[in-house]
């Protein structure tokens, strides 16, 4: 999903904050002033965050334990999601990394409430209504608890609903499961809306099932477009023209061909022969007044590279881990010849095409 942003990194993966998130932080934050200053529900809001990132991270120690890289981890008031390049390679390894993150939160959930009842143990009777008390390790302890029951829920984008489809997945095809794990999703999702509608008190319940109808949506788009994206190769939408700048071009000709091709990155190549790819990041490192001056390749360059017969799958991939707008294309039998370029647009293109086909 879109609409969020960066907010830092852990173990080198990228953690953004979704808006929602923020909009839940602020509206808290509002509310606490209009109810004479009490902030404690916001600082409740503030734990929440910091364990719903441990939840996420928990998927991502299992993902890369599989050798899966996670692209980044985005944080919502009801999860996160883990973005990962590939799905894993077999539905055990999927219900494994799906499942981690829940018990995490429960596992630390139950450790809290043991300490909050060992040194409260009036508590005790809270329990069974499972509801905020003013005692902050308790309260703490039952947001966990909530976070890791709620994701167990069999449905999409829950962590749950990976779990069910990697069950079903070991007994029907993954596409079959995908649909019957998305369905329960978005079903869930309408009668959180309506019964929002229906009880206002629980108004936030239409928010929640808004979240839990679009994310079944967009994880059913995904994987039907995946499997179609991996039969249609770079050669079927890449561009025959090479625009680009020789090793002895300076840094301030790079930045024009950036400009007027409105691209982050550009080819460097000599005489049809790539040399590598410079980017905009790298050449905003040199000060001003040195960029008329220093080469290109005097500069770090990526030495990436696409081949005509590779999958667009695959060219996306390259994209987003190397944050970049241009991808030369090169022949398998001579990998320094280039023969084009796949830009953002043409595999944004690719991605439309296959999902209306």
């Amino acid at each position: 999903m879109k609409f969020s942003f960066k907010i830092g990194s852990i173990w080198g993966i990228p953690i953004e904050l979704h808006i929602t998130f923020l909009l839940l932080i602020l509206a808290i934050f509002v509310l606490s002033i209009l109810s004479n200053m009490n902030f404690y529900f916001f600082f409740l809001v503030l734990f929440l965050f910091m364990f719903v990132v441990l939840h996420e991270l928990a998927h991502s120690v299992i993902a890369r334990r599989y050798g899966i890289n996670v692209r980044k981890i985005v944080l919502y008031p009801i999860g996160g999601i883990s973005e990962i390049e590939e799905l894993p390679d077999t539905p055990s390894q999927e219900w494994r990394m799906a499942i981690a993150g829940p018990l995490i939160s429960l596992a630390i959930g139950f450790a809290i409430l043991a300490v909050s009842l060992i040194l409260s143990p009036d508590l005790l009777p809270a329990v069974i209504k499972f509801t905020t008390t003013g005692n902050l390790l308790f309260d703490i302890a039952t947001l966990n608890i909530l976070l890791g029951i709620f994701n167990l829920i069999p449905a999409f984008p829950m962590d749950g609903g990976r779990v069910l489809r990697a069950v079903l997945a070991q007994r029907m095809k993954y596409s079959a499961a995908t649909r019957i794990a998305v369905t329960i999703g978005k079903i869930l999702g309408i009668v959180m809306v309506v019964v929002g509608f229906i009880f206002p008190s629980y108004f936030l319940l239409i928010i929640i099932g808004l979240f839990v109808y679009l994310g079944a949506g967009e994880e059913s788009d995904q994987t039907t477009i995946s499997p179609k994206l991996s039969q249609l190769h770079v050669k079927d939408v890449m561009q025959p023209e090479v625009a680009g700048v020789g090793p002895t071009q300076t840094l301030i000709e790079a930045l024009d061909v950036m400009f007027t091709n409105r691209y982050n990155n550009t080819l460097v190549q000599n005489n049809g022969t790539l040399i590598g790819v410079i980017t905009w990041n790298e050449l905003m490192k040199v000060p001003a007044e040195q960029r008329a001056f220093l080469r290109v390749e005097q500069m770090p360059l990526l030495k990436i590279s696409i081949f005509e017969d590779a999958s667009i799958l695959e060219a996306d991939k390259i994209r987003k881990r190397e944050k970049i707008d241009l991808i030369p294309v090169v022949q398998r039998e001579n990998p320094n010849k280039v023969t084009g370029t796949l830009t953002s647009e043409g595999i944004t293109n690719a991605y439309e095409k296959t999902k209306n086909r």
